[in-house]
């Protein structure tokens, strides 16, 4: 009879990845205030304003593949996980 090796998920930095999608967050919010900031102005810097959009839309994009992916990858784990547990109940 072989020895079946229980399969080990290997440890990736899923909770560093999930706060960089909190501190990203946080940045965004940042960029926000400092378009609310720049359109508060008596004389508002057009090309500034382009720059903090920029940023925002870029911040954006890291967002939402970062977050994405987490998503994906906690799936993906979770279903192999239900998949095993279902498999050894039917041994």
């Amino acid at each position: 009879m072989q020895e079946i090796q229980k399969q080990r998920h290997v440890k990736l930095p899923i909770g560093k990845a999930a706060k960089i999608v909190f501190d990203i967050d946080a940045l965004r919010a940042q960029c926000s205030e400092a378009a609310q900031l720049l359109l508060s102005q008596s004389s508002v810097d057009g090309l500034e304003f382009e720059e903090c959009a920029m940023l925002d839309d870029a911040l954006a994009q890291a967002h939402n593949l970062l977050k994405g992916t987490i998503r994906r990858i906690m799936l993906s784990r979770i279903k192999r996980h239900t998949e095993a547990e279902a498999e050894a109940e039917m041994d």
